[in-house]
Formats: C-alpha cells, sequence, structure tokens
C-alpha cells in the first residue's frame, strides 16, 4: 500500500475585522457651566471632556445628564471620577431629580422619562 501524501495548505487566519465604533461625547458650554450628557457607554469615555472643563479657569462646575436607563451610568460617572482624580478635588454641589416630557420617535405625542442633573465643582490643587 502506498501512503498518500495530502498537502495542506497553511493558511494565515483571517483577521476579522470589528467595526469601529465612533463614539463622540455629547456636550455643551453654557457660561461658567460645562454640560455633558450622559448614555449607555463605558464611564472612562467621559472622563477626559470632565478633565478638560474643570482644568479651564473660566469654567466653575459640570453637570452630567441622563435620562432613563444611563441614571446609574451618570452616577457611576461622578463617583468614579470623583475617586479616581485626587488631582482635582471635586465635589458634588446638587442633584436633581425629576420626570420630563419627551417627544416620541413618530413625534405624535410625548412620554414621560426620569432624569438625572448632577452638578460637580472642582479645584485643581496645587502641590
Amino acid at each position: 500500500m502506498a501512503k498518500k501524501e495530502v498537502k495542506k495548505e497553511k493558511r494565515a487566519p483571517k483577521k476579522e475585522k470589528k467595526p469601529r465604533r465612533r463614539f463622540r461625547v455629547n456636550k455643551k458650554l453654557d457660561g461658567k457651566t460645562g454640560t455633558i450628557f450622559i448614555g449607555a457607554e463605558d464611564p472612562f469615555l467621559y472622563f477626559p471632556d470632565m478633565m478638560s472643563y474643570l482644568e479651564r479657569e473660566e469654567i466653575k462646575e459640570v453637570k452630567l445628564k441622563a435620562r432613563g436607563k444611563s441614571i446609574s451610568n451618570a452616577v457611576n460617572v461622578s463617583e468614579q471620577f470623583k475617586n479616581r482624580f485626587k488631582e482635582i478635588k471635586t465635589e458634588v454641589k446638587d442633584v436633581k431629580i425629576g420626570t420630563e416630557d419627551v417627544p416620541k420617535k413618530d413625534k405624535k405625542g410625548t412620554f414621560r422619562m426620569s432624569f438625572i442633573e448632577i452638578t460637580l465643582t472642582g479645584n485643581k490643587i496645587d502641590e
């Protein structure tokens, strides 16, 4: 019996390309207050914007706003920022909670949704 030689082709494993998620933090500047709208993204994505707001001298406070399921993420963002970045002494100045009317996507009527607005103030610690 003759042995059959089987050639095995070695192919480089194809790397699956994951679609790049483009994430942009929704934010706005209103006088001496910077506002950041919190969504369901990772809390670490909001830290650079909070740092840049609090390091600027003309901005006195940062407001974190969230609705619905993102409320818990807004609380996580504020607490993690306060505990991780010791070089900026951050304090929670005010917390507002409530419900607001949000227009439906088909623009026929509104529905009520819970919201939270956390106001943070920060002072840079000079060492």
